[in-house]
């Protein structure tokens, strides 16, 4: 995915950069007028800072709204309900400085529930929240499917167990937290995987976390 990073604060840019570099192309932009001329570049997420060097974000945004494909992520410190609100008719997500970049991701693949898809034999309807296997369903959890829809709108990437606990449970009691990843990862493999054993689907990077597969 391609992301443009609009933000003047070089600092909070470069870390939001380095953050999204590993797995996405970023476009980084200080100004109104690099991100307009960034946009020829058909970013398809574009992180906007409101209060920028040369102008107001919102104004730009309207502007350009009607001829942007991108979802539009506003990370601003502005908390006034009334931008917030006028924010919120513009762009997808609103969120107010300052928040973790675990927690700017997490919003983000929240944009993206992917229509139906099939990978390999499994067919996954994210409308009806339901997988199927060459036509038979598999019956998956509440715990279950909000982790493996997770996955697959991830699909590609080699997300850490901090970062799914964080995106999908409560994590003020982290031991909970980490031992329901272990076992919803297990029932997965039980159902998903043709030989849980020895996962080809929903793959253990040593010492790094989890990746779904989707050419298994």
């Amino acid at each position: 995915m391609k992301i443009l990073i609009v933000e003047d604060e070089p600092g909070l840019r470069a870390s939001m950069a380095a953050f999204f570099g590993s797995q996405h192309q970023v476009l980084e932009a200080g100004d109104l007028a690099a991100a307009t001329t960034a946009l020829t570049q058909s970013p398809e997420l574009m992180i906007l800072d409101l209060t920028l060097p040369d102008g107001d974000g919102l104004p730009w945004l309207q502007l350009w709204r009607p001829s942007l494909s991108a979802k539009v992520v506003v990370l601003t410190a502005n908390d006034q309900e009334s931008t917030e609100l006028q924010g919120l008719k513009l762009a997808d997500e609103y969120l107010v400085k300052p928040v973790s970049l675990r927690v700017l991701a997490a919003r983000v693949a929240k944009l993206w529930p992917a229509a139906d898809l099939q990978i390999g034999a499994l067919s996954v309807d994210f409308a009806a929240h339901r997988v199927t296997r060459s036509g038979q369903p598999i019956t998956l959890t509440a715990a279950e499917w909000r982790l493996f829809s997770y996955l697959v709108q991830n699909r590609g990437q080699i997300l850490s167990r901090e970062q799914i606990i964080a995106s999908l449970w409560d994590t003020r009691d982290a031991f909970v937290a980490d031992n329901t990843l272990t076992v919803t990862m297990k029932r997965l493999r039980d159902k998903l995987e043709p030989d849980p054993a020895k996962p080809q689907l929903l793959r253990t990077i040593r010492g790094m976390g989890y990746f779904l597969d989707a050419q298994a």
